[in-house]
């Protein structure tokens, strides 16, 4: 989970919003519900999932974007998308720090961000993660 910014202090309501969300990332609750995404993804597929970004492959030890927080704790597949730690921090980045993204509605503001990750990633290395992104990946 990334840190809160220098402006959360002000809301009381980030705040609890915050506990809850950690409260159900740490839950078997959530690990149960991950588990369940992977088998129903291989099953919609027929294949393991990739990083939505660098097409890297993904289990369970890699994190799942919320595209929707609107059904917390109720997830639909739709709401969750697959996504290696680093391009993940990636994402967050951009988003935590531009007040346009963080305008948009979340499922438009992913997918914008996602794909500017991908040209980002394509025109640093032509192939592999974003410049930004600080990570290694499993071989």
């Amino acid at each position: 989970m990334r840190p809160l910014g220098p402006r959360a202090g002000r809301s009381a309501r980030r705040a609890v919003y915050r506990a809850r969300y950690t409260a159900h990332l740490t839950s078997g609750r959530w690990r149960r519900r991950r588990e369940e995404w992977l088998a129903e993804e291989q099953r919609r597929t027929g294949a393991p999932p990739v990083c939505v970004v660098c097409h890297r492959p993904w289990d369970l030890a890699d994190d799942l974007h919320h595209n929707s927080y609107a059904r917390l704790g109720r997830e639909r597949h739709g709401d969750l998308l697959p996504m290696c730690r680093g391009c993940h921090e990636a994402l967050h980045v951009i988003l935590d720090r531009s007040p346009a993204w963080r305008a948009m509605p979340r499922p438009a503001a992913t997918t914008g961000i996602v794909a500017r990750l991908r040209e980002l990633r394509t025109a640093a290395t032509g192939a592999g993660c974003a410049a930004d992104c600080s990570h290694r990946h499993r071989s």
